[in-house]
């Protein structure tokens, strides 16, 4: 979105009788929010934002301070691998709040940098790019975070936007349009971040839902520093680090002995704890010679990253019942307990990711897919999460 030059800005403000100061101190906001990224949509107050957006002030206003009664809607997705719990929360916003979070992705999120170590969440970014950081692994360290998103609070969305350049009242407002709050019950609720004014005082802290728009960005900007601490102690050990959301891997081509492994693990614990996430025990593994060598899925035990036998296997085996004229797509989810339509875009979602990783065997089970004789089918209204279609266990 064109902004006017500071000069123009400051003229336009002086013919509509905006006193010096305020101009000064709008001038420097601007310059500040260019010097992050001159592509940034410069917004200078919840009033501009409100403009900006085109919608109402007051429902701004009212959201921040935690008095509108914005209904996330909120789904359960089943966990493949479950950590505190077997569900996976997912809170969709309003129209309303989705349009404002769309405004940012688009004015200011999509031009921020994630840490070279992270590969999800940002353009170019895949979870195949993230495996091909670690050709033949001979060592594999590898942790989850519990709680990913949940774990990042208001007061750290709000530091992300301040050092973007906005003001530091419109960062704390940011950042509050970003979160969703949450009474965690009695004894297990963090200390508020503190509100500038009084009308915005709350008390409970926000954190960043699972199914917004922004959040995925301000995700990855949160964890900047520790990506950074990380991968320098990645490059102490002589291990290569990457980040696909909250799976962190730790890879080396070389030889170790496994209390290096263990060291590795403890260190990472401790800048993970430190940093505000906790490390989920139950998907932290350490993996060696011998033992399959998995990231995101993907084998890396090689030159390039290939997809396991056991995932290869399951699509031929929903290909030949698929196929087979004893048995066809209608008694093929049938017997999977599932309507044909669904059937058909998980296979496809199979696919979709097996091309992905190797395209030559990828393309052959297309062809065949398309040639299985399909009744109608309708569109898929939920997509599925990585989790579903990747091969993670080890």
């Amino acid at each position: 979105m064109p902004v006017p030059s500071p000069q123009r800005y400051a003229s336009g403000g002086r013919r509509q009788g905006i006193d010096s100061q305020t101009l000064d101190n709008a001038i420097a906001a601007i310059t500040r929010i260019r010097a992050t990224d001159p592509r940034i949509t410069p917004v200078l107050t919840l009033r501009h934002l409100s403009v900006l957006t085109e919608l109402p002030f007051l429902f701004l206003r009212r959201t921040v301070a935690r008095q509108e009664r914005v209904g996330y809607r909120t789904i359960f997705l089943k966990k493949r691998i479950p950590g505190r719990s077997s569900m996976r929360r997912i809170s969709i916003p309003p129209k309303s709040l989705a349009h404002v979070q769309n405004w940012l992705v688009q004015n200011v999120l999509q031009y921020t940098s994630a840490h070279p170590a992270s590969f999800a969440f940002h353009p170019d970014s895949s979870p195949v790019l993230a495996a091909e950081q670690h050709p033949d692994t001979k060592w594999l360290l590898k942790v989850d975070i519990q709680d990913f998103f949940h774990s990042i609070s208001e007061g750290t969305v709000a530091s992300i936007f301040s050092r973007l350049g906005f003001p530091k009242l419109l960062a704390f407002e940011l950042g509050r349009l970003c979160t969703i709050p949450c009474n965690r019950g009695p004894s297990r609720n963090p200390k508020p971040h503190p509100s500038p004014i009084e009308f915005y005082r709350s008390d409970f802290e926000g954190y960043l839902p699972q199914g917004a728009a922004t959040s995925p960005m301000l995700a990855n900007l949160a964890m900047s520093m520790t990506d950074q601490r990380l991968s320098a102690l990645a490059e102490k050990f002589g291990f290569r680090y990457s980040r696909y959301a909250d799976d962190l891997a730790f890879s080396s081509p070389n030889d170790h002995a496994l209390a290096d492994l263990q060291k590795l693990k403890r260190n990472v614990f401790h800048i993970l704890n430190s940093s505000g996430f906790r490390p989920n025990l139950r998907k932290t593994v350490i993996r060696g010679p011998g033992a399959r060598r998995i990231v995101l899925g993907m084998l890396v035990d090689g030159k390039e990253p290939r997809l396991s036998k056991e995932f290869k296997d399951n699509i031929r085996l929903h290909l030949y019942y698929l196929t087979s004229p004893q048995h066809g797509p209608q008694k093929h989810a049938l017997s999977r307990k599932t309507g044909v339509s669904s059937m058909y875009h998980h296979v496809r979602g199979l696919i979709a990711w097996a091309r992905q990783v190797e395209i030559t065997y990828g393309e052959e089970a297309l062809a065949k897919f398309k040639s299985v004789n399909w009744p109608p089918i309708q569109p898929r209204m939920v997509h599925c999460s990585l989790d579903d279609i990747m091969d993670k266990d080890d």
